[in-house]
Order: structure tokens, then C-alpha cells, then sequence
């Protein structure tokens, strides 16, 4: 099917396969740019995708619209990734200024700890900060940096700041919708930055983290590509495989959970855990967004419609909780005691 083609080449290609088969790259490579950027609009990996494709033996064949979107999305990835060290910096300094222990997460972390820029998009920068402390850390950037609010916010984080030329700042005071067991065991073995108030996540934090991220705060597009290959690239050989293994068999959300496991298998064959029928779940509701992305012609109804198809998709009961407690009671924005503020 033409409308699905373009996300199974992305898989074939960030998979490393060598040669997908040529009726795929047909159809794919003969979708309509609007189909392309609909599909990576979905998926959001064309960074990594752009990257698979150079090194890929279809770099040469590839309609010159893809390849022109994908260096776009690589190039404003590298533009946006030049005002991180900045506003690293002067998270650390209104750390210290504090005495407000902080917790970078995600793309944050992964630049700090490898200072590889780009090779991910990063929408903002998050922080995770205990309770106490969320509030003054969110008022300094505010008082002192000249962040500006927006004014609503999730269960799990504080109005994100915004500024002229920056990344916006997200302040956590917990990691996803609902509390989990993750957010005391994160700070537990956090590995500190040396002279800072500054810490990161430990390797099997990080994993933990990447899967709940993409299955309890990315409940909406649960399996998109850019989870499953943060997962993928989350796996290391320092991760504890059986604190893993233990934490999703014991989590409320552990069907989720075990699925975003199984499914990054797909582009790290040493996954050692996961659900064996992972992928057929991944792609039976990835290619219901695809389809309706595809053919649904006014895109706000379009992504209401993949929401929905993809949870319909993923045949869980459990799956459409989030969405009925969301139209029964709405959105409870985060808070913090009047002594945080």
C-alpha cells in the first residue's frame, strides 16, 4: 500500500537492512512529497533517517525532494543544537546559585554525556528538580534569565519557559502523567557532573526512562519510530538487564511497556527482553495512523484521527484509558507548595 511504503522503507533503512526489497523502495521512493513529510511528521526521526539514507546504497536514487527535507531537518537540528551549551551553562549556575540538586534528561543528557549535538531532534530542554525546588528553579530562569512562561502545563511539569533565540525549558517535578516507581529510583544512582549542582540519569535509568516516556507521556503517537530508537539507543551493556525485566513485569503499564522493549529489537538485534509479538503491534497501529495521515486531506482532523486510530489499533482496553480520563476531568496542571515559588 503506497500511503504506508514511506514508514516501512524508514524501518528498512534505520534497521540497516542492505537491500530492502525494490517493489518497497517503488512505491516509496514514488509517494508524493506530501505523503513524506506527513510520515516523518508522524515518526520524528528524519535526522536519523537522513543519516541511515547517506550511508545507505539508495542515497543516489532517493526523489532529490527527500533528500532536500531530510538535510533541512538535519541543518535545523544543528542550528537549534548551537544554543544548548548556553543554556546548559546557566541551568548549572542557577543550580549552584540555588543549592537546587537538578536532573537533566533525554536530549539534555545525551549532549552532555556525549556532546553529540544532532544526532537527534531536541523540541526543548528538560529538567527534573525535586518538588521543593521545581518552583524556585522555574521563577530564577524567569526572574533572571528572561524565560517567559507559557500558561498552561501537564500533570508533570511546569509552564514551559520560553525565549527569544533558545531552546524552550521544561521543569519537572515528575517524569510522566502519574507517578511511577521511576521517579525516586532515578535520583538513586544519578551520576553527578563534577563541580555542579548537576546530575545525569545511570544507564538503566535512562532505559527506563526512554520507555516510559514513550509509552505514558507519548501516549497519543505510543511507538512512533524516535522512541523506539531512543530505547534502541538506550540499551547498553551497563544497563541491568534484570532491574529491567523486573520494573516492566511489575509496572500498571507493563503490556506498553514491554511492547516499546520488543519493538526496539528491531533496530537493536541484542534486546534481550520485550514481548516476542512486539512488532506486529508496532506496525498494526503505525500503519493505521499512516493510512489516515494519507488520505484524511485537512490535517487537524487528521491528527485527531490517527490519535484515534492508533489507539484503536493497538486493541487494548488499557490503551484508552488516558484518552476517557482526559475527556472526564481534563488536564490537573502540575503543581508545587507555595514555599517552592
Amino acid at each position: 500500500m503506497r500511503s504506508t511504503a514511506p514508514y516501512e522503507l524508514m524501518v528498512a533503512l534505520l534497521a540497516g537492512e542492505a537491500t530492502p526489497p525494490p517493489t518497497l523502495i517503488t512505491r516509496a521512493f514514488g509517494a508524493s512529497d506530501a505523503f513524506w513529510r506527513r510520515a516523518l511528521a508522524l515518526e520524528s526521526c528524519g535526522i536519523q533517517l537522513d543519516r541511515a539514507l547517506r550511508s545507505s546504497t539508495l542515497a543516489d536514487i532517493a526523489p532529490p525532494f527527500l533528500r532536500q527535507l531530510l538535510r533541512d531537518t538535519t541543518a535545523h537540528a544543528v542550528r537549534q543544537a548551537l544554543t544548548i551549551p548556553r543554556q546548559l551553562d546557566e541551568l548549572a549556575d542557577a543550580a549552584h546559585e540555588l543549592g537546587a540538586p537538578i536532573m537533566l534528561l533525554k536530549g539534555a543528557a545525551r549532549f552532555l554525556d556525549t556532546r553529540m549535538s544532532a544526532a537527534r531532534s531536541m523540541a526543548d530542554i528538560d529538567v527534573l528538580a525535586a518538588p521543593h525546588d521545581a518552583g524556585r528553579l522555574h521563577g530564577f530562569l524567569c526572574r533572571r534569565l528572561g524565560y517567559e512562561p507559557m500558561r498552561a502545563s501537564p500533570e508533570h511539569h511546569l509552564p514551559t519557559l520560553m525565549r527569544a533565540g533558545a531552546l524552550p525549558v521544561e521543569v519537572h517535578i515528575q517524569l510522566g502523567p502519574r507517578p511511577t516507581a521511576l521517579d525516586a529510583r532515578i535520583w538513586r544512582d544519578a551520576r553527578p557532573v563534577n563541580g555542579t549542582n548537576v546530575t545525569l540519569p545511570s544507564a538503566t535509568s535512562t532505559l527506563l526512562h526512554a520507555l516510559e516516556h514513550g509509552a505514558l507521556v507519548h501516549w497519543a503517537l505510543r511507538y512512533r519510530l524516535r522512541d523506539l530508537l531512543d530505547v534502541a539507543e538506550a540499551w547498553k551493556v551497563d544497563v541491568d538487564r534484570d532491574e529491567v525485566a523486573e520494573y516492566v513485569r511489575t509496572h500498571p503499564q507493563r503490556v506498553a511497556l514491554s511492547t516499546m522493549l520488543g519493538g526496539a529489537r528491531r533496530f537493536a538485534a541484542d534486546i534481550s527482553l520485550g514481548r516476542r509479538s512486539a512488532w506486529r503491534t508496532v506496525r498494526r497501529v503505525a500503519h493505521a495512523r499512516h493510512f489516515l495521515a494519507a488520505h484524511v486531506g485537512n490535517r487537524a482532523y487528521a491528527e485527531s484521527l490517527c490519535i484515534a486510530g492508533g489507539l484503536l489499533a493497538e486493541a487494548s482496553p488499557r490503551a484508552l484509558l488516558r484518552p476517557a480520563e482526559l475527556a472526564v476531568f481534563g488536564v490537573h496542571q502540575a503543581r508545587v507548595s507555595p514555599a517552592g515559588l
